[in-house]
C-alpha cells in the first residue's frame, strides 16, 4: 500500500508541475468525455423508453431530461477535480463549491435552449448538438472557474 501511495505521491507532484492551461485541458477533458457519455446514454435509454410505452415525446424533451440528469450526476465529479487537480484551490470549500454549482446552473441555462434549438432548427441528432455545445462551453468553464469559481485572492501585506 505504501508503494502505491508512493506513486500517487510521485504522479501528484509531477502533474503539477504542468501549466494550468495543460491541467485544464488534460482534466476538462476527461470531465467533458464523462459527461458526453452520461448524456449520450440516458438520451439513449430515455428514447427507448419514450418509444417503447409510446409516451410520445419529442426528441429534444429526452434529450433535455437526459441533459438536466447528467448535470445532477456530473456536477460533483467536475467540481471536485477542477478544484484540486487543475487549480489546486485551499480556499473554502464550501463557498468554491457552491460557486461552482452556480457555474454550471448558468452553463445549464444556456446548454438546454441551445440544445433544443439545434436540434429543431438544424434537426440535429443529440450526439451532434451538445458536440457543437462544447466547443463554446469548453472556454466559458475555464474562464468561469478560474475567475469566479476558484478564484484565489490576493494576500495583502498584513497577512
Amino acid at each position: 500500500m505504501r508503494t502505491i501511495w508512493r506513486l500517487y505521491l510521485w504522479a501528484e507532484n509531477l502533474w503539477f508541475t504542468f501549466p494550468e492551461k495543460l491541467r485544464f485541458l488534460l482534466v476538462g477533458g476527461f470531465n467533458t468525455v464523462l459527461a458526453y457519455g452520461v448524456l449520450n446514454a440516458l438520451d439513449w435509454c430515455f428514447g427507448k423508453i419514450n418509444m417503447a410505452y409510446n409516451f410520445g415525446f419529442a426528441n429534444e424533451v429526452v434529450a433535455n431530461a437526459a441533459l438536466l440528469i447528467q448535470y445532477i450526476i456530473t456536477i460533483n465529479i467536475s467540481v471536485a477535480t477542477m478544484r484540486y487537480y487543475v487549480f489546486r484551490s485551499h480556499g473554502d470549500w464550501r463557498k468554491e463549491f457552491a460557486k461552482a454549482w452556480s457555474v454550471y446552473v448558468f452553463l445549464y441555462l444556456i446548454n438546454a435552449p441551445i440544445l433544443t434549438f439545434l436540434m429543431i432548427v438544424f434537426k440535429l441528432e443529440t450526439w451532434a448538438a451538445q458536440g457543437i455545445y462544447l466547443i463554446f462551453s469548453t472556454i466559458c468553464t475555464f474562464l468561469l472557474h478560474k475567475y469566479f469559481s476558484f478564484r484565489q485572492q490576493k494576500k495583502s501585506l498584513a497577512d
